[in-house]
């Protein structure tokens, strides 16, 4: 076998241009909006369009690479990323940007599998974990980098960079992959795909994220928020009946049946909530309401980057020495301290508590995410490395989504609580064009400054009650977040055992 060393770089350029897009895009929006004229909710369709396509596809992607060959699967999936990079940035109206980031989306969702699946059967069991640490802890780096890496090349070039700096990255990692990482062994038999489960799945899940990503907007009882859930509900309850009547399931009956590995992906999506939630709501906050810069508000959550990737990257030897059960209840309970530490202080406590808990979340997510992703392909096998991988990744980005409607919820709800009992304490007195902006201002869609605008709003008394309530909601939202991850925590003392076997297995 040859050195890992040029998979281990392949994997690295693979994380790094996934990372440092989903993290950098953010900044590009608002130019996006000037030059074409886009609506809040159309411009919010550059990011949901790209996760959505990267998380219901995902378990396909993996299944692909299982069948076909990581190598193959992975140049395929980075030639579609490196291709919709290059002609999204030459984009020439926000709809065709929003269609490139769906076809990004969809490439990224043939790589990560493959990728991860490519450097689990090429490095063996001792490195494993060194692999996916690797993996994870370069995804931090990028998510670190991104909001400023975003932000100067939004600022110095174009919004177009945002995109165009994939390209490079990509054809590296192709040309390295392509000439140095072995061939797939030849399969023993022709796969057989199971179609039909891949549509139920995919359609079933993008019903359910765009419920995640539209409730906001539309309202838990609207009809086509409630048409959607009952898709949703239909064909995600119908899928494993399904996939008990064919004989090359997408998603095989015994992994479903499998409490260790289902445990596993309740507690992806439990923690990457969590991470979600603190890297909306904190780097808005810091915009909205502190006026910080995009690259300072995105400063200001790097020591949880930093020390998550730190972590990470320290996955294989923490992995090996302390087993899967006790990284992941550390991992779990320090999210839940620091999710309540933030809860209770804030943002504009002293800058030791607050960065504090930020890096006890980092801690708690570095040593949980890698031992998540290590322990299922335990679990399931390394032959179906890439479709485990696939499995828990689309849980982290759709769970997790889900999970982070639920949060935004209490967060309106807590924060619409809070202006009304600051008008009421204050004896103010709004018009309903007046309560629109701050309902629009406490979405996040506009700035404490935009009330220059509106004079009658523009008063000490009202800045002061629109900021309580968001940090009331977010308070509120953040409590909520903390307690979501009790479920998987209980989940994982109960079906993850002591210690890791040697051996994998898939147990029934």
């Amino acid at each position: 076998m040859r050195s890992p060393f040029f998979i281990y770089l392949s994997v690295f350029l693979g994380s790094l241009a996934i990372s440092l897009d989903f993290a950098s895009v953010d900044l590009a929006l608002p130019s996006l909006e000037r030059n074409y004229s886009l609506d809040l909710v159309q411009v919010q369709w550059v990011i949901n369009g790209y996760v959505i396509a990267f998380a219901v596809l995902m378990v396909t992607g993996g299944r692909f690479a299982d069948a076909y060959g990581r190598k193959r699967i992975f140049l395929i999936g980075m030639a579609i990323f490196g291709l919709a990079s290059l002609v999204g940035g030459m984009a020439w109206s926000g709809g065709a940007v929003i269609a490139f980031r769906v076809l990004q989306g969809v490439g990224a969702a043939l790589m990560w599998p493959a990728m991860i699946g490519l450097a689990c059967a090429a490095v063996g069991e001792k490195n494993r974990g060194f692999a996916l640490g690797l993996v994870i802890g370069t995804c931090s780096i990028g998510n670190a980098a991104g909001p400023v890496v975003g932000g100067a090349l939004t600022q110095w070039l174009s919004w177009r960079w945002v995109l165009w700096i994939n390209v490079p990255m990509a054809a590296l990692a192709m040309l390295i992959t392509a000439l140095t990482v072995p061939r797939d062994p030849p399969a023993a038999s022709p796969p057989k795909n199971d179609y039909l489960g891949m549509f139920i799945l995919t359609v079933g899940l993008v019903a359910l994220m765009v419920v995640a990503y539209q409730v906001e907007t539309w309202g838990w009882f609207d009809v086509k928020t409630l048409g959607l859930i009952g898709v949703a509900v239909l064909l995600l309850g119908a899928f494993p009946f399904v996939e008990h009547r064919v004989s090359e399931a997408l998603v095989p009956p015994e992994l479903m049946r499998n409490r260790e590995f289902l445990s596993l992906c309740v507690a992806a999506m439990g923690i990457c909530q969590v991470f979600f939630i603190v890297l909306l709501y904190f780097t808005q906050y810091a915009m909205k309401f502190r006026g910080d810069s995009p690259m300072w508000a995105g400063a200001r959550v790097v020591p949880f980057m930093l020390s998550y990737g730190v972590v990470s990257y320290a996955g294989g030897p923490l992995y090996a020495r302390f087993g899967a059960r006790r990284l992941l209840v550390w991992g779990l309970v320090a999210t839940i301290l620091a999710g309540a530490l933030l809860a209770a202080g804030g943002m504009d406590r002293s800058g030791w508590v607050f960065n504090g808990s930020l890096i006890l979340l980092g801690l708690g997510v570095g040593a949980a995410i890698p031992t998540i992703s290590t322990r299922a392909i335990e679990t399931v096998g390394v032959a179906r490395a890439s479709l485990a991988s696939g499995v828990t990744f689309m849980c982290q980005l759709s769970g997790a989504a889900l999970l982070l409607a639920i949060t935004t919820a209490f967060f309106t709800y807590g924060s619409h609580r809070a202006f009304f009992a600051e008008v009421v304490r204050g004896g103010l007195t709004l018009s309903p064009p007046q309560l629109d902006t701050v309902n629009t201002l406490l979405a996040g869609a506009k700035t404490l400054h935009t009330l220059v605008k509106h004079p009658a709003l523009y008063s000490p008394a009202v800045i002061s009650a629109v900021t309580h309530a968001y940090q009331s909601g977010l308070q509120l939202a953040l409590w909520i977040s903390a307690a979501l991850v009790v479920i998987p925590l209980l989940l994982v003392l109960r079906y993850v055992p002591p210690l890791a076997p040697k051996t994998s297995a898939t147990p029934p």
